[in-house]
């Protein structure tokens, strides 16, 4: 049966982010921007999205900066706190994480670099659905091309009846987004016997798909929206790419509408779908189509087609396409 409490969500931004190297590890996952804002800022976007209030950010003992900027980032009418997670001990020692806060609880954890584009109102049907339901989990499901590469679950009937990660042979094409709604008995079963996955991390998913193969029943169903992967620097890029198609053709967030308008941009041409943060500073560039540029970045005789600077960086010369500049001023391509 469903708590008679309303769901908690916890947003989980640990992990090393070896994928997003080298924007990582000297800037966390969490803090990673896409369209010039942080992951996390997207995570606790969506989860208020979902009609959820009440919000946990789990973050890394070695992480001083998180913690903060999703204070800052609370959406309006959500209370935000944070838990910490000393050691990175996998995404089910994540959730423990969070305490007390969690008896009693159904929880809806997701991790910070799944962005889900036009999914919340499909998301707020599914969590009322698993909430209605016998189940002891759900799993929000997206269609992929990779599945060797991803968790996969086979559905019949809004019931998965099969979870494996990473399978050789796939019977299925409908991979886990990094977002499960637990009920309690799923919390108490990793707090005391948790699958341990080869790394010696306790694994979330694992841990539903143990409880799966005991007889308990699992609900999950394909969302109605776009799954983007914040997680790598070729899924940043695409992420970027199709957000970005929302925008008009250029943008800036620091109040200039033409490049007229702004003394910062210096015989530079916008090309396209363009983002520039506040005090970005342009001489003799071409940007576009498909670039952001994060606060703060200085660009002197470059030309960028799909790419991403981050806050602060520096590059001076060359033309560049598919890649992310880094703070430093690193560059780094994904083709």
């Amino acid at each position: 049966m469903t708590s008679s409490k309303a769901p908690l969500g916890v947003l989980l931004t640990g992990g090393m982010g070896t994928r997003l190297r080298p924007l990582t590890p000297t800037l966390p996952k969490s803090l990673v921007p896409l369209l010039n804002r942080p992951l996390v800022s997207y995570g606790l976007d969506l989860l208020a999205q979902m009609g959820l209030s009440e919000l946990v950010v789990v973050v890394g003992g070695a992480d001083p900066l998180t913690a903060q900027c999703a204070l800052d980032n609370a959406p309006a009418g959500s209370t935000v706190t944070i838990a910490e997670q000393p050691t990175p001990k996998g995404s089910g020692d994540a959730v423990i994480s969070v305490g007390d806060a969690l008896d009693g609880r159904d929880v809806v954890v997701l991790a910070v670099d799944t962005v889900l584009r036009g999914a919340d109102a499909d998301l707020r049907a599914q969590l009322a659905t698993w909430q209605a339901s016998d189940c002891v989990a759900w799993l929000p499901l997206a269609v992929t091309d990779r599945p060797k590469e991803m968790g996969i679950a086979v559905v019949e009937h809004e019931r998965v009846i099969a979870l494996e990660e990473k399978p050789a042979n796939p019977r299925s094409n409908l991979a886990c987004v990094a977002v499960w709604m637990l009920r309690p008995l799923v919390i108490e079963r990793l707090r005391t016997n948790p699958i341990i996955n080869p790394k010696g991390e306790s694994d979330l998913t694992a841990t539903i798909a143990a409880l799966l193969d005991e007889g308990a029943s699992v609900g999950g169903a394909a969302f109605d929206g776009q799954w983007l992967d914040g997680g790598s620097l070729v899924g940043l890029l695409a992420a970027q790419t199709a957000l970005l198609a929302e925008l008009p053709a250029v943008a800036y967030s620091n109040g200039a509408n033409s490049e007229g308008d702004d003394k910062n941009i210096v015989r530079s041409q916008l090309q396209g779908s363009v983002l520039l943060g506040a005090n970005v500073q342009l001489t003799d560039c071409v940007l576009g189509p498909d670039v952001v540029v994060g606060e703060g970045a200085h660009l002197t005789g470059v030309r960028l087609q799909r790419a991403l600077v981050a806050p602060g960086a520096t590059v001076e010369g060359g033309e560049y396409h598919d890649v992310v500049i880094t703070p430093s001023g690193e560059i780094a391509s994904t083709v």
